[in-house]
Formats: structure tokens, C-alpha cells, sequence
């Protein structure tokens, strides 16, 4: 079936809410963490360790509540509905940096930190399996993930043009990152996160009544390790995600205290941002010619070359810009492509099991992405205090800075080789889900012939 342009916008709309938290979150919180909130750069990083350890069974569990619940207004979207506003509240309670002592501090992290991850993931789970009820056209799904592809490189892009700006506009000097300035940009991406996560609630509907699932959690879970495609799609979204936290993270810290210059970090994160905005146009046409793992792998190399730039950049601006680029056509070519397979995933698991479980592979796939903004994250704040970073300090030691350098630089590369790997195996080609989706019309499955 065929949707609305104002519908796939609509749907776009909840990734546009949930990115510009995501980016902010993944950007600016580990740093007002370490230079405003004054934590450890390893407690801070620890932070997000244990969120992610955490998420280890809300995620899953969330997504198969979601399988399981139907009301008039669908499975997924009245969760969507009730997360929206506590998503934002929390998130911009993040920024806030209590006068307390070091442990009231800490204490206060960890706390408004995990009930912003409860709510995202109550709003993620359920929109991440929104498109398979939407529609059961294979094009139309791609084109929804191209949708929603624009809607989190959008909120990349808006929020890292303008983000340096606000935080240092309340600063005495105008130049400062201070904590006023933070939480002045957090309470504004708050108020963005509601209304878009709203909007993508109210003006998007399920239309597909799949089968009832009542498979137990144990056998949804256990279906999930029998479905190679899914779990090629879950390594490649941690690996990639795992690029991209770290790339977001470590840009601040790259720009101000190796290239010395606040203004590179939007400059930098813009130039990612903006082309996987242009990538709209081209992408779904180019991976319905080359296929969905050819360009899951040309987006690993570009995340290679990245690195491989940044390396030979130094301080020289043009390079750097030019390893923005690569980075941004490594977003370009992954994220439509992988919230385009979802659904598809979902499909082949069912036909090969007989069990749906698009809200369980989408949960995990959401875990997968949160996992890697929490080791990545935490692998800056291991690697910072390891190289002797002090966040205290408005000038790092030397070798703290050419120990940011060669970071900076190294794991791009290894995130895209290990994402190339992991893709390697992924068969689904659009000629073999067009007979499986033949099959499943004619009632016939795996477990059935």
C-alpha cells in the first residue's frame, strides 16, 4: 500500500523528536558531565555503562510487551503517545547541575540519566516496529526508512549548527561553555523532543493486524538466534552506531583541545549531518539497484576512510572537513538502509519460524544502538583518562592532546572493518523476499511445508 507524503513525514517526524536527543545526549552529555557537573571522566563514562546494562532487559522486554498489546489504536503507538512528554522532561533534567557534593552529584546523574532511558525506550520500541504495521510493500518500507533516515540526520544537523551557539551565548564572555548554557540548550531539544515524538503518535496509523503472537518470550528470543539476517542487521547496527557515538563524543573534546577551536565542532558535525539530508534523494533509488548489503558495506568502508583522513588531517582544516564528509556518507548509506530491513528481517523470521517478533528485533536492535553509545562513551572516558585528561584544566598536557588525536582517529577505522565483517553473511535480496512474501500470502511458512 501506498502512504501519504504527510504520513511519511509524519512517521520521519519521530526520528527527527528522538535524534535531536539522541545527538544532544551523545554529543554535549559526557562532556557537561566532566567539565560542568565535575565528575570523573571513568564515573562519568561508567554512567552510561550501567544505563546500558540496564537496557539490557527493558529494551527486549518493552518490545514484546509491544507485540503482545492491542488496542483500538493499535499495538505501538499508545505507548508512543504516553512516553513523549516524560521523554523530554528527563532529558532536559539531564542538564541540570545541582550544587551537591561529588557522591549528591554522581547520585543525581545516575538517576535522571536512567528514568530519560526508560522513557526513551518506551517511545523507541514501539516506533521502531511502527512500519511494519504501516504497510507490507517492501519499496514503501524503504522509502519510510529513508523518511525517517531525514528525520534523525535533520535533527543532527539543526542541533549541531546551533547547539556551540546557545551554550556559549549565556557565558559572560559569549565564548564559554557554561553549565547556564547547557541547560538553556537542553530545555529547548526537550520542548523539540515532545512535539515531534508526538507528532509521529498522532499522525501515522496501523493498518496491517498481524497474526496474534503467542509465542513465549523465551521462544520469540530463541527465534531470533534461528534468523541470520536479523542478526547480521543487530552486529551492523552496533558497529555503525558504535562510529557515530564515538564520532559525536569525541568531537568536542577533538576540537577544542587538539584543533583549538569550539567553533570546529559544529562546523564538523554539520558537515556529517548535512549529507545524509541530501542522501534522500539518492539513496532508496541506489539500494534498490546495488541491494542492501552492498551498501551496507560501502558505508563501513567510508567510515574506514574517515578515520584513515582524520589520521592524516593533523590540524589542517580542508582534511578534517573532508573526513566529516566520509562520515557523513557513512550515515548516508546505513541508517535508511537498516530501518528499511527491519521489517523485512521480521518477515523472514516468521516465515522461517512461525513466530513474528518485529517489536523483539527492533527492541534488540535499539538495545544494540544504546550499547554502543555506552561503550563507546565510556570508551572516551577510559581512553581521556588514559591519555591523563583533566577536565578541571583549560589546557591539557601534550600528550593528552596527541593521544586525542590518534583516538580520533584509529577507531573509525576498526568500527567500519568490524561492520563489514559482520554484514558479510546478510542474504536477503529483494528478489528473495518478493517469494517470501508469496509464500506467507499463500499461508505457507518453513515450519509449514
Amino acid at each position: 500500500m501506498k502512504l501519504t507524503i504527510r504520513e511519511r513525514v509524519c512517521y520521519g517526524c519521530g526520528d527527527l523528536g528522538s535524534q535531536f536527543a539522541y545527538n544532544l545526549v551523545t554529543t554535549y552529555l559526557m562532556i557537561f558531565f566532566t567539565d560542568i557537573l565535575g565528575l570523573s571522566s571513568v564515573a562519568a563514562g561508567t554512567i552510561f555503562l550501567i544505563a546500558t546494562a540496564f537496557d539490557a532487559i527493558n529494551d527486549p522486554v518493552m518490545g514484546s510487551i509491544a507485540d503482545h498489546t492491542k488496542t483500538k489504536h493499535g499495538s505501538y503507538r499508545p505507548f508512543m503517545m504516553a512516553a513523549a512528554i516524560p521523554y523530554g522532561i528527563f532529558l532536559a533534567l539531564c542538564f541540570v547541575a545541582p550544587d551537591w557534593s561529588y557522591g549528591g552529584k554522581l547520585a543525581w546523574a545516575y538517576a535522571v540519566y536512567l528514568l530519560y532511558v526508560v522513557f526513551s525506550t518506551m517511545f523507541q520500541m514501539p516506533y521502531g516496529s511502527l512500519s511494519n504495521v504501516m504497510t507490507d510493500d517492501i519499496k514503501e518500507r524503504t522509502i519510510l526508512g529513508a523518511f525517517r533516515d531525514w528525520g534523525a540526520n535533520l535533527a543532527g544537523f539543526l542541533l549541531n549548527m546551533f547547539a556551540v551557539t546557545i551554550i556559549t551565548g549565556s557565558s559572560a564572555d559569549g565564548k564559554s561553555m557554561d553549565g547556564k548554557g547547557y541547560l538553556t540548550l537542553g530545555i529547548i531539544i526537550a520542548v523539540c523532543c515532545i512535539f515531534f515524538t508526538l507528532v509521529a503518535a498522532l499522525g501515522t496509523k496501523e493498518r496491517i493486524r498481524p497474526p496474534k503472537n503467542t509465542a513465549k518470550f523465551s521462544e520469540s528470543l530463541k527465534s531470533i538466534g534461528q534468523n541470520k539476517p536479523a542478526l547480521c542487521i543487530l552486529f551492523m547496527v552496533f558497529f555503525i552506531n558504535s562510529f557515530v557515538a564515538f564520532r559525536s563524543t569525541f568531537t568536542t573534546y577533538y576540537a577544542i583541545y587538539y584543533l583549538g577551536s569550539e567553533k570546529m565542532i559544529p562546523l564538523i558535525l554539520t558537515t556529517m549531518y548535512t549529507l545524509p539530508l541530501l542522501g534522500l534523494l539518492f539513496v532508496p533509488k541506489l539500494i534498490e539497484i546495488i541491494g542492501n548489503k552492498r551498501m551496507f558495506m560501502i558505508s563501513g568502508l567510508c567510515a574506514m576512510i574517515s578515520g584513515g583522513l582524520s589520521l592524516l588531517a593533523g590540524t589542517n582544516s580542508l582534511l578534517v572537513i573532508l573526513s566529516a564528509i566520509f562520515g557523513g556518507l557513512t550515515l548516508s548509506g546505513v541508517f535508511a538502509n537498516i530501518w528499511g530491513c527491519m521489517p523485512n528481517v521480521a518477515d523472514y523470521g516468521q516465515w522461517k519460524t512461525g513466530i513474528r517478533a518485529p517489536g523483539l528485533i527492533y527492541g534488540l536492535a535499539t538495545f544494540a544502538i544504546k550499547l554502543a553509545v555506552a561503550l563507546s562513551t565510556y570508551l572516551v572516558g577510559w581512553l581521556l583518562d588514559w591519555g591523563g585528561y583533566d577536565g578541571g584544566q583549560a589546557v591539557q598536557a601534550m600528550q593528552t592532546v596527541h593521544f586525542i588525536y590518534l583516538a580520533n582517529g584509529i577507531l573509525p577505522i576498526i568500527f567500519g572493518l568490524i561492520g563489514i565483517v559482520m554484514i558479510l553473511p546478510y542474504d536477503l535480496t529483494n528478489e528473495k523476499m518478493r517469494k517470501i512474501k508469496e509464500e506467507m500470502t499463500a499461508g505457507k511458512t518453513l515450519t509449514k511445508k
